[in-house]
């Protein structure tokens, strides 16, 4: 009997919203669990990669000069229109004070405390077009949202467990002993979102039974960075911001997929697949199958989603038709925390930690799980067949 799998986040109650028996996940693309995993690097906006510091500086400073030249304009001209005035009086009701108040004349970090309240993304787009100051914000809060799309499971436990498990049959260290002894406890009835035709006696709980409406958020395969960041210009467009000139300032390199790719995931940096939770680490040129297929934390034909996907499933029957060595129902990564982030990062992250180095171990798993199913030219045929 054909057994199918399903990609949870059990800690996070988060599931991918599809089943895939043994071949599909094992075997096909897995670019929506590197997007699961990978975490972006923040692109560099010019002379000024800290926003933060360097540009707020930068603002308030043009700000004050744009001030004092606004200010011996109006010392020789009267204005021609009346501006909002607040005045500060002293004793008697004297005014001692007099200054023009304006959402430009607030301080920079006024500016990004107004951005941080803005929850709809194109109201940030929209708001930060307005004006080269307020894009400079913008661009920081856009990027934020788009590198929010990736690595949604990067840190958590992440397993494939079959619907053949078996009740008390758990990946080792993924849940505590008390909610071992918890789990152990219950019994399955579906009830809660289960159509009517679908009831069925209690049961005993298995893993299986945590996918059940009510019990874990389903979510959809993630986007790709091209599909997402076009679908933002979509929504940019409906609103009519793609003709306002201040559009093109906020989002300039938003246009060409390559460029686009860089900016978030440079190909000029080696990418590593970390286990969190034991300390190791998989290098992109050592498992890719030829350096050309490497694009930044993207591996054509087979890369770290396959990794992962092989050495996390569980289930307590072996799978059929297809079978292959090691076990992989058994997964030694099962229930593991995981990520994708670049060398340079881990490296200076992880100064002075004792980490481990598996690429050979796992490149030499992965060519038997591919040559038990493929044969001896699995390479030649993957290549291929894709």
């Amino acid at each position: 009997m054909e057994q199918y799998f399903r990609l949870v986040a059990p800690q996070a109650h988060s599931a991918l919203s599809w089943d895939r028996n043994l071949e599909r996940i094992i075997f096909e693309d897995m670019d929506y669990l590197v997007r699961l995993l990978v975490v972006p690097v923040r692109p560099q906006h010019g002379s000024s990669p800290n926003f933060s510091m360097n540009s707020i500086n930068t603002i308030d400073r043009e700000k004050r000069e744009a001030k004092r030249n606004r200010d011996d304009s109006d010392a020789h001209a009267n204005s021609s229109r009346p501006h909002k005035q607040i005045n500060v009086h002293g004793p008697n009701d004297k005014v001692v004070s007099n200054a023009v108040s304006t959402l430009s004349s607030l301080p920079p970090e006024l500016h990004l405390l107004i951005f941080s309240f803005i929850e709809d993304i194109y109201d940030v787009i929209s708001f930060g077009i307005t004006n080269q100051y307020f894009s400079s914000i913008g661009r920081e809060y856009l990027d934020d949202y788009i590198i929010s799309q990736f690595g949604q499971w990067a840190g958590t436990n992440v397993v494939s467990w079959g619907a053949g498990i078996e009740p008390n049959d758990y990946p080792p260290g993924l849940f505590s002993t008390e909610e071992v002894e918890i789990l152990r406890q219950y019994d399955y009835e579906c009830s809660e979102g289960c159509p009517e035709e679908e009831f069925w006696p209690p049961e005993p709980f298995t893993l299986w039974h945590m996918l059940c409406p009510g019990k874990c958020m389903e979510i959809e395969s993630p986007k790709s960075l091209f599909d997402l960041v076009n679908g933002l210009r979509i929504g940019c467009s409906i609103r009519g911001m793609l003709t306002d000139p201040g559009y093109h300032s906020i989002m300039p390199r938003y246009n060409v997929k390559d460029d686009l790719d860089e900016a978030y995931f440079p190909s000029n940096q080696q990418w590593i697949l970390r286990n969190l939770t034991t300390k190791e680490t998989v290098h992109s040129n050592a498992i890719a199958l030829s350096p050309d297929y490497i694009e930044g934390p993207n591996i054509q034909f087979l890369g770290f989603g396959h990794v992962v996907m092989s050495r996390i499933c569980w289930s307590s029957s072996p799978p059929y038709p297809w079978r292959g060595k090691p076990d992989i129902m058994r997964g030694v990564w099962a229930g593991h925390r995981f990520d994708i982030t670049t060398l340079s990062k881990h490296e200076a992250e992880t100064r002075g930690e004792e980490w481990r180095d598996v690429s050979d171990t796992v490149t030499k798993e992965i060519a038997s799980i591919w040559e038990a199913a493929h044969g001896p030219d699995w390479r030649e045929v993957i290549t291929q067949k894709q």
